[in-house]
């Protein structure tokens, strides 16, 4: 089968990667690096698919962790996380290879190509950049290809807080649930259960994507949230130049990820039944006309469900090598 545009695009971009880096380091030629002050830009999501052989995706995550990440998190970009497709709805299996997933945010497009297209060293080349390369060389060991990457544009969530105030009334208890409201709700203490995200991938008509994202993030992320959903984001395909991607002529994509505890979880905060976790109040009738817009808008839906690792880019302290340079005429 031939390769994806995108996956074309990739290979290119590594093997020159890997050409530059030969002829960076041949003779030994130490790089040390001075930076400018950041470049204001779009800031762009890369969400990228990693096909694994079996059994891979643990030895995959720490290689990452420890090996390639901080390298490129001290030249910018940003991991939100490496999970592994699983199937607790039954979907079809791949019965072949794991699959795997890793989110990664970059100031922009440019800063993507920079940290990928080895024509320039970020970082310079010491220690912790042969560390990384290293890793990668390890990491390739587990790998079995990649469907490519998309690239994503819109909201990454961060900790919110929300003031919604109860409304004032009464109620008393009632031997049944009343056919016609009202549905007041008492919650049950936190249940514990392995931490899932599922990603709704949402094709819808075209132009639709950003009021989409701005009706989701308002009206629908504070009510999930209320019932312990965690967004990761909400985010809208984009399609820039050289990246072998093309947009499509009728429809936008709208990629949405939201943690939940398991997956019971998930299906108890279904629309049908959320209402019995977090009530039919004003801010249930804001969540339902968000997603009416969001139904009128959709031509076609997806989701699959990972389960791994938030990154969270921890701090890490690697020390200046005690080395003298001067500037090259």
């Amino acid at each position: 089968m031939a390769a994806s545009p995108v996956t074309r695009f990739a290979l290119a971009a590594a093997m020159a990667a890997v050409t530059a880096i030969a002829a960076a380091q041949s003779g030994n030629d130490a790089r040390p690096i001075r930076n400018d002050v950041p470049l204001q830009g779009q800031e762009v999501l890369v969400f990228r698919h990693q096909r694994l052989h079996r059994g891979g995706h643990e030895a995959y995550f720490r290689l990452s962790r420890d090996g390639v990440w901080p390298w490129f998190e001290k030249i910018g970009s940003r991991i939100i996380g490496q999970w592994k497709v699983v199937h607790p709805d039954r979907s079809a299996e791949d019965l072949e290879f794991d699959h795997g997933y890793r989110l990664a945010r970059y100031a922009s497009y440019d800063h993507w190509k920079a940290t990928r297209q080895g024509h320039l060293l970020l970082g310079g080349n010491g220690p912790d950049y042969e560390k990384s390369r290293e890793s990668l060389r390890a990491r390739n060991h587990y790998s079995a290809g990649s469907d490519g990457a998309h690239f994503l544009e819109g909201v990454t969530a961060s900790t919110r807080v929300y003031f919604m105030p109860a409304l004032e009334e009464r109620y008393l208890a009632a031997g049944e649930q009343q056919s016609a409201g009202p549905l007041p709700v008492r919650n049950d203490v936190a249940w514990p259960a392995p931490e899932i995200v599922a990603v709704d991938r949402f094709d819808v008509r075209k132009g639709h994507a950003k009021s989409v994202i701005a009706r989701g993030v308002r009206d629908v992320w504070p009510y999930l949230e209320k019932v312990g959903a965690r967004p990761i984001g909400l985010w809208e395909e984009v399609f820039p130049p050289e990246s072998g991607f093309e947009a499509r002529p009728d429809h936008d994509t709208v990629f949405q990820m939201m943690r939940y505890a398991g997956y019971e979880h998930w299906k108890a905060a279904r629309p049908e039944a959320i209402a019995r976790m977090g009530g039919d109040g004003r801010d249930y009738d804001a969540y339902r006309r968000a997603l009416g817009l969001l139904r009128s808008a959709t031509v076609d839906r997806r989701v699959i469900f990972l389960q791994g690792h938030m990154y969270h880019s921890p701090p890490k302290f690697m020390p200046g090598i005690p080395e003298a340079f001067r500037r090259a005429p």
